[in-house]
């Protein structure tokens, strides 16, 4: 079975074919539950090979374990130690008897965090911010729900508190969806320290452009040269701070 293949495994022949690809005593694991994008068909278990690193003990390799190298070459470098796995999945298709290109994690959390990790690689935070929105939006829902409780299962008081905190979860959803208006950022006003004078005056409560996160370069008095910014924060800055200079930025 080739690496990154994955299969879709719905018997116990199929398990067996897929044994017989990997040699005897290959580890299996089993992955956190996916979902594809507009996931209509039920739950499949879906199967993949993938390389994963050996651990010194001679095991997989576990979160910030060491991984283990094998015989050092004509140049003294030893490479690291990977092992074949059979990786079983339980996955929510889109189509029924097909693998879809692509799919998230099941798990809220799991989304989340995700999603963080691709704010700095990415540079792009709407993703995440958008998953805390449903976030608040299900617990919302959630609460409210309870807090009816028609079968009259809760306390009086419980009741009326759980009322009040739906009202707040109502006024943070509309605070978290008013912030997925800025899930982007540019440089300038990354590093404005609410400290500094002039912090407020260029943020000004306005998204960034997300076309032209890098398209302007701005000189701000006692700050460092050329920092990188967007068309909208760049031009605030050059009309608001005094002894500011803005010019187009001839990299981006």
């Amino acid at each position: 079975m080739e690496q990154e293949q994955v299969r879709i495994v719905g018997t116990t022949d199929d398990l067996a074919d897929l044994a017989e690809r990997f040699p005897a005593g290959t580890p299996v694991q089993i992955d956190a539950e996916e979902i594809e994008p507009g996931s209509s068909a039920g739950w499949s278990v879906v199967a993949r090979a993938e390389l994963l690193p050996v651990g010194e003990l001679g095991g997989l390799a576990a979160p910030g374990e060491p991984i283990a190298t094998g015989e050092a070459d004509a140049e003294g470098n030893r490479p690291l130690l990977f092992t074949p796995v059979l990786v079983l999945q339980s996955r929510k298709l889109a189509t029924p008897g097909r693998v879809g290109p692509a799919a998230r994690a099941a798990d809220p959390c799991l989304r989340r965090d995700d999603a963080y990790e691709r704010i700095e690689r990415d540079g792009d935070a709407t993703l995440y911010l958008m998953e805390v929105l449903e976030a608040v939006e299900n617990l919302r829902d959630e609460t409210d729900g309870v807090a009816t409780d028609r079968d009259r299962l809760l306390h009086p008081a419980a009741r009326r508190h759980l009322a009040s905190a739906v009202d707040a979860l109502k006024a943070a959803r509309a605070a978290v969806n008013e912030a997925t208006r800025f899930g982007n950022v540019c440089e300038l006003i990354r590093g404005a320290d609410h400290d500094d004078a002039w912090a407020e005056e260029i943020e000004d409560g306005q998204p960034c452009d997300p076309a032209g996160l890098h398209g302007m370069l701005v000189d701000l008095p006692g700050g460092p040269a050329g920092q990188p910014a967007c068309p909208v924060h760049a031009e605030l800055a050059g009309r608001r701070v005094p002894g500011a200079t803005v010019r187009p930025n001839p990299h981006a």
